[in-house]
């Protein structure tokens, strides 16, 4: 790691001694700020700036351009949530792939299912999966899969050179600068080309607290090409607002019909069988967004 003076760390902050990642979320127009114990790893690749710290709140965290993406005390809820639903929607899946995540916490949990015969991350910065595999997963978990592998590239593109796969999970940050493309109808498209004919897709679709328009979009998009599509919630303690949305867009099956005896979940801290069904039950509110 580079030795970094703390004044060159532009998401951070020193209060009385102590250093704080400081982000402020526009929507939500609130800031929030994660105390941090120790600096890990700090670089700025030619895409993003980098980090690793250890919290005493939420254990070692991943953060981007400022902004935590996943943390080892809680990350298991949103790699179980986007990986477990729609693997077990497909009644057979054999391929599936995830654009974005370099963590690949979606691939850990979709190795649970011995019937999948590829497994593949679509990630954009390498140095995004170089430092994921040094400081939260190590590179020997996954050499002990076949089935998985990780291509670097931009994900639009990679999924207009790929098709027939089972399950795609769309793992896209914030419609922010170029991430802006991952939320247009080409995109959608896109996606829904990459599929099989009996296919199915889950989108990360944000919080439906203060992204409303965000999850409005998407659902809208989706629901333009394909004939089932449902949304479902899930609690995040490490993100704004702490309550986040993810749509789940099948060509053929039915969330709400899936086979639960299938799902893997006998070593899962968050997903089970009653809670499969319960997170597509939304507030009032969210259904508004939805119909408005």
């Amino acid at each position: 790691m580079k030795v970094v003076e703390e004044r060159e760390l532009k998401h951070y902050k020193k209060i009385h001694d102590q250093l704080w990642i400081s982000n402020y979320v526009v929507n939500a127009r609130m800031k929030t700020e994660y105390k941090v114990k120790s600096l890990l790893h700090y670089e700025v690749s030619p895409i993003q700036e980098i980090s690793v710290v250890e919290t005493k709140g939420f254990g070692r965290l991943l953060v981007l351009d400022g902004v935590p993406q996943i943390s080892t005390g809680e990350g298991f809820i949103y790699n179980e949530m986007i990986s477990h639903i729609p693997i077990i929607t497909h009644p057979n899946p054999k391929k599936v792939a995830a654009i974005g995540g370099g963590d690949s916490g979606q691939a850990r949990e979709a190795m649970k299912y011995a019937s999948i015969e590829e497994i593949t991350v679509v990630e954009l910065d390498p140095q995004v999966t170089s430092v994921c595999r040094t400081w939260l997963t190590p590179d020997s978990y996954y050499d002990k899969d076949s089935r998985f592998r990780v291509v670097h590239q931009d994900g639009i593109e990679w999924i207009k050179e790929n098709r027939e796969y089972d399950v795609l999970i769309i793992d896209r940050p914030d419609p922010v600068g170029q991430a802006k493309n991952l939320f247009k109808s080409e995109f959608y498209k896109d996606v829904y080309d990459g599929l099989t004919d009996d296919g199915i897709v889950v989108f990360q679709s944000g919080s439906p607290f203060y992204n409303t328009s965000t999850l409005r979009k998407t659902y809208r998009s989706l629901k333009e090409l394909f004939p089932i599509v449902r949304t479902y919630l899930i609690t995040i303690p490490l993100f704004p607002s702490g309550i986040w949305s993810l749509i789940i867009a099948s060509k053929k099956y039915d969330p709400l019909d899936a086979d639960l005896s299938r799902l893997q979940d006998e070593d899962t801290k968050y997903i089970n069988k009653e809670l499969f069904l319960s997170s597509f039950a939304l507030p009032n509110y969210v259904k508004e967004i939805l119909e408005s």
